[in-house]
């Protein structure tokens, strides 16, 4: 099933998204008229909010607090029409947009920003790019570049992360990033 994560790279005001919705006959699946509590453990302090879409398909938006990254999974039929129009009207990026400003010169605020954003939106397939972004970041300069990077590995939960975490958990100089690794490394599949 085709699945495509879009976060937008500035706040969206969750009306404007219902509209949105609704001027694409969009149909909510949610029982609410608001965003409720997400339930997967992965998206504490998250909140959700699923249409199904007109053709076939559904597109949910998370609104996650702990990153404070706003983002759309759309998953099903023909998502990729979806997907660009939301495109076309918000201010999005894929994990490929965070990819390319990883690679760049950038300070150590924007790869912070640029990690967390990419561990909600990038495919949870692994990949080898992300992997090497992610790991990378686990090897930051500084406690909050590695602190996102392991926020980063906690949302992908894939095994490959299991021995840069282990790293990170064992000799990270900062103790909450340790104590953060260690707890990341409990949310991974069994090898």
């Amino acid at each position: 099933m085709l699945e495509i994560r879009l976060a937008f790279s500035r706040e969206v005001d969750f009306a404007e998204l219902v509209q949105h919705a609704r001027n694409r006959n969009w149909t909510p699946e949610t029982p609410s008229e608001y965003p409720v509590p997400a339930t997967d453990p992965r998206e504490a302090d998250s909140y959700s909010f699923v249409w199904r879409l007109a053709g076939n398909g559904f597109a949910r938006f998370i609104d996650d607090e702990a990153t404070e990254v706003q983002y759309f999974v759309l998953r099903g039929g023909d998502v990729r029409s979806a997907a660009a129009d939301l495109s076309d009207v918000f201010p999005t990026v894929t994990h490929l947009d965070c990819l390319d400003t990883l690679s760049g010169d950038i300070s150590g605020v924007e790869r912070e920003r640029a990690l967390e954003i990419l561990g909600v939106i990038a495919p949870r397939d692994y990949d080898d790019a992300v992997y090497e972004a992610v790991s990378n970041g686990l090897d930051g300069d500084s406690v909050e570049i590695r602190a996102a990077a392991i926020s980063a590995a906690f949302q992908l939960s894939w095994t490959q992360l299991r021995s840069p975490l282990q790293r990170v958990a064992t000799r990270d100089p900062d103790p909450n990033n340790r104590a953060y690794a260690s707890n990341a490394l409990y949310t991974l599949p069994p090898s």
